[in-house]
């Protein structure tokens, strides 16, 4: 015999409608709303509503903002990109950066936990296990290095740099800086620069034990030895250092997770023209790690900076100060635009013409300052008299030439003119120099 049903049974809401033809079809009064409503469990108005032909609306289904970005999502995540995404995280600030992605970064995440191919890009990253601590403000800050990072520029150069990193662990505010090496100077220098930054110096600061830090490594059975200079700095600006114990990254945590942030530098791996592109991007991510609400105080790093310098020691005189900074010195820029440096000339920006600035040279490299902002980088030069970069170029020349057109072509045209100059310059300096000896 077959399953047929003979009695209709009202089980959901969406079977109300169906009385309504059998009670006008047969003449008869309305059911008994309420009762209805009691055995559904629904209000008599909604039960009412169903009768009188109320229909449930189905989702539609919609399509994703995100959709429109697919095909640039797959060109970013293939292999053949020199670009790098480490985290879900970089790719959705990226997107939002660069190419006006609209929409909140969890229904990011979700779209990409849909598409098995996305998903998998992002897949096997370690989770370093740690306890939650928390110190009080200007108690304590947390240095480290990111080392040895691999990056090429849009020409096809290929450089390796390291970015030393600090947070104050109080309020999360970050400081990361470029430098071309790990040795003792420059860790000195960027501590020095990052107390001035910041307004004061915490009481106690985790490092990890790197040689330029540690003569002695610390270890489970030995408490390790302090570099000589490293503790002359701590004495004088009255800091504690406390070298972390070998391969223990959880003890640095607050500054071992920001560092994954300096991994967004890799979303500009081949996209950036120098190393003055190069420091502009660590920039600009570091202040947005400042502005972003931190989870731990559900408010942007910066704004807490505020208070946490009202409790950091203050800093020693400058002539104290001044030890610890790699040597610099102050340079007039003339009205071409250039300042000398060792007999040769190296370009800055316009606007900077009749000021002075101050030089650092680290690794045959020429850092430009005002004050504590970078306005250029060079390669030290030995035979080029007169170095321009590009942009200062074609800056100077729109503000010196009427004919606003062929701006750019006069300022190239200018650049190869100069190095032909500076190559015949280079080829009688060495005849010179093998006439004299």
């Amino acid at each position: 015999m077959q399953n047929i049903i003979t009695k209709y049974e009202i089980k959901r809401l969406e079977d109300i409608s169906k009385i309504r033809i059998y009670v006008e079809a047969n003449k008869l009064e309305a059911p008994n709303f309420s009762e209805l409503g009691r055995q559904l469990g629904a209000d008599r108005r909604t039960i009412k509503k169903y009768y009188e032909g109320y229909e449930k609306t189905t989702r539609r289904n919609k399509k994703s903002k995100i959709d429109d970005y697919y095909d640039l999502i797959e060109t970013l995540l293939s292999v053949e990109n020199k670009q790098k995404f480490y985290y879900k995280s970089h790719l959705y600030r990226y997107l939002v950066r660069e190419h006006g992605l609209e929409c909140k970064q969890n229904t990011f995440s979700r779209y990409i936990l849909k598409h098995e191919k996305f998903k998998e890009y992002f897949e096997g990253k370690v989770i370093n296990k740690s306890i939650k601590s928390e110190k009080p403000f200007g108690y304590q800050g947390q240095f480290d290095w990111k080392e040895d990072i691999k990056f090429t520029f849009k020409n096809g150069e290929k450089i390796s740099f390291d970015v030393a990193c600090f947070v104050l662990s109080a309020s999360r505010f970050k400081v990361w800086t470029i430098y071309p090496n790990r040795s003792r100077s420059c860790v000195m220098d960027f501590l020095a620069r990052t107390f001035e930054l910041v307004g004061g110096v915490p009481k106690e600061i985790y490092v990890d034990n790197a040689k330029s830090i540690m003569d002695n490594a610390r270890t489970k059975n030995d408490l390790g030895k302090i570099n000589i200079e490293l503790q002359a700095m701590s004495n004088d600006y009255g800091f504690n250092i406390k070298p972390c114990m070998s391969y223990r990254p959880q003890t640095k945590a607050k500054v071992e997770s920001p560092m994954r942030l300096v991994d967004e530098i890799m979303n500009y791996n081949g996209l950036l023209k120098d190393y003055m592109d190069l420091h502009e991007k660590i920039s600009m991510l570091v202040n947005e790690a400042n502005l972003r609400v931190c989870q731990a105080t559900n408010l942007p790093p910066i704004f807490v900076l505020e208070k946490e310098k009202e409790h950091l020691l203050s800093l020693p005189p400058d002539k104290i100060c001044s030890r610890y900074k790699i040597k610099t010195k102050m340079l007039k820029v003339n009205k071409n635009s250039l300042i000398s440096h060792h007999q040769a000339k190296y370009s800055v920006p316009s606007c900077f013409i009749n000021k002075y600035l101050s030089i650092k040279e680290i690794d045959n490299r020429l850092y430009i300052y005002d004050n504590r902002n970078i306005v250029s980088i060079h390669p030290i030069s030995k035979f080029n008299t007169t170095n321009y970069l590009e942009s200062h170029s074609i800056q100077l020349h729109s503000e010196t030439f009427n004919n606003k057109k062929n701006i750019q072509l006069q300022a190239l045209e200018n650049l190869k003119e100069l190095e032909k100059f500076n190559e015949q310059i280079s080829k009688a300096t060495r005849e010179f120099r093998q006439i004299e000896t």
